[in-house]
């Protein structure tokens, strides 16, 4: 595969130097290809030039069985029949027959051509229209042309022995090692060892397909390199897509940009520019990160990405996003790092959001130092000062996990040091403490909290016309509370209650505040964009 998995994770301390490297290297790469092609073309125009300034060497014929003459053609025309043998400077002819025009210093070949330049070049074809002094060479029907390790085949092919460039246009063939290349029109440059196709290009490599439109490819460095739309498809049926890039068929090495995207059964990776090696299952992207999670209905977005598939992470770093989805809306996570977790086929195990992380869903907000979510599970845990809120209670305790589904929220679990207010008034507020808290939710709304362990509870008592009238005070091992627009309606005292009404004004105010109250409304985020605030 030249992508077993579709993870990337991201190094922070790095992400600027890559990705300003990677900008640079991107146009040096076109840049240079289009420098030493431009140099390809002059240099073959001086080759020409050079040649039209001497006298062009004659075609000489070496043997055949029978010659004649050919008055109907022309008094310079000899017909030759029988293991004819040509030769012009160190090329060689071959064919069962054919004409040679003195006066114009030209052939045509029928049956068996061959062409023999030098130990390197290999021609073969049904039919040879040869002129000697271009030293152009068409070849019709049935053509193999070999250079060593590499062989093209196709149906019409013109020659220029001079400047070594081939080329056809009506459909061809390369067969290099275990690389298989087809185009409609295509050009070989023979002394750069480099291929150039153009319209309905495949590649086959073993595992592979490359589709394209543009391709220039090297004999001796095996790299292709795509000018055009292209997709690559692999053996367990992952699709690579982009519009610029090289694959080294020799290393498994690959670069992809301009829109570039892998997909595989699990997931869909974007970016900017992206780097792999096959060898060691290992990549990165640049700019515009995105790694989405169609299994588990996740998307994370960010400036970098690094890939580990033997193993099985990925990081990413950069104006991270973390984006959960929901049937009906989405939970947004932010940090300053990603790392996730896979199988060997790509499935996500867990992510991990590091530092700085910030949460936000309309009837859901967060804050804490790092989270982890399990896709075995579907469980989300806050961990190192946890807050969170849901519409007007805040919630906080050593650690918080939900349980996720579909739909959203269905369990919370408070472990350690569990507290939850509510804002009464300016100056009162509803608290409830505990060990720990279990909250269930109806449609994403607190419905229902059990406290269990050391509780205690104030929370304010109102009159029909909204007027307060008091403070109810109760401490209790274990509660059990109803939530009914996000406040209390009923507590239910379960072991050795001790609870008291208190009028308004009766107690001081710090008898009003439990132990480890902490009003934090001030970090919570009010929407998708405050996230990414830092305080």
């Amino acid at each position: 595969m030249i992508v077993k998995q579709l993870f990337i994770l991201i190094k922070p301390s790095c992400c600027n130097k890559h990705c300003c490297y990677r900008d640079v290297l991107k146009p040096l790469i076109f840049a240079n290809f289009m420098i030493r092609y431009f140099f390809t073309l002059i240099f073959a125009f001086v080759i020409l030039f050079a040649k039209a300034q001497k006298s062009p060497s004659k075609i000489e014929l070496i043997h055949a069985n029978t010659l004649e003459g050919d008055d109907a053609l022309g008094k310079d025309v000899r017909r030759l029949l029988g293991d004819v043998v040509f030769k012009q400077e160190n090329t060689f002819m071959y064919c069962d027959s054919a004409y040679l025009y003195s006066a114009t210093n030209s052939m045509d070949a029928f049956g068996n051509v061959r062409i023999e330049q030098g130990d390197t070049i290999s021609l073969t074809g049904d039919i040879l229209k040869y002129n000697g002094n271009s030293r152009q060479a068409r070849l019709l029907n049935n053509i193999v042309f070999s250079d060593r390790k590499m062989t093209l085949i196709s149906q019409n092919l013109n020659y220029n022995l001079d400047t070594g460039i081939a080329d056809y246009i009506e459909g061809g063939q390369i067969v290099d090692g275990t690389d298989t290349l087809t185009s409609r029109f295509g050009t070989y440059f023979s002394n750069q060892k480099k291929l150039a196709f153009k319209k309905d290009v495949v590649l086959k490599h073993p595992g592979h397909r490359m589709e394209t439109d543009t391709l220039v490819y090297g004999t001796v460095s095996k790299v292709a390199e795509f000018y055009g739309p292209c997709y690559i498809r692999s053996n367990d049926s992952s699709v690579i897509y982009c519009e610029n890039g090289w694959y080294n068929t020799a290393t498994d090495k690959a670069f992809f940009s301009k829109n570039a995207f892998v997909q595989n059964k699990n997931q869909i990776l974007k970016g900017d520019s992206m780097f792999f090696d096959n060898n060691t299952s290992a990549g990165e992207a640049f700019k515009n990160v995105s790694i989405t999670d169609t299994t588990e209905k996740v998307v994370v977005n960010s400036d970098y990405g690094n890939y580990n598939g033997e193993k099985g992470f990925s990081f990413m770093t950069g104006n991270l996003l973390m984006t959960k989805m929901f049937e009906k809306d989405s939970l947004f996570m932010h940090g300053d790092s990603l790392i996730s977790l896979f199988d060997s086929t790509g499935k996500a195990i867990s992510y991990a959001v590091y530092h700085n992380v910030r949460m936000y869903k309309k009837d859901l907000q967060a804050t804490c130092d790092s989270l982890i979510y399990t896709a075995a599970d579907s469980l989300l845990f806050l961990y190192h000062n946890p807050v969170l809120w849901n519409e007007v209670n805040q919630l906080t305790a050593d650690t918080i996990s939900m349980l996720i589904s579909s739909e959203g929220i269905r369990k919370l679990f408070l472990n350690q040091a569990a507290f939850i207010t509510s804002k009464e008034d300016s100056i009162r507020f509803n608290q409830l403490r505990g060990k720990t808290m279990v909250g269930y939710f109806e449609d994403n709304m607190l419905s229902k909290i059990a406290v269990f362990g050391n509780g205690q509870s104030i929370y304010f008592a109102r009159n029909k016309k909204n007027e307060l009238t008091g403070v109810n005070r109760a401490d209790c091992s274990n509660m059990i509370i109803i939530i009914k627009d996000s406040k209390i309606s009923k507590l239910k005292l379960i072991e050795k209650p001790d609870a008291t009404f208190y009028p308004i004004g009766e107690l001081s105010a710090s008898e009003l505040m439990l132990k480890g109250f902490n009003w934090q409304e001030n970090k919570r985020p009010v929407d998708k964009n405050d996230i990414f605030r830092k305080n």
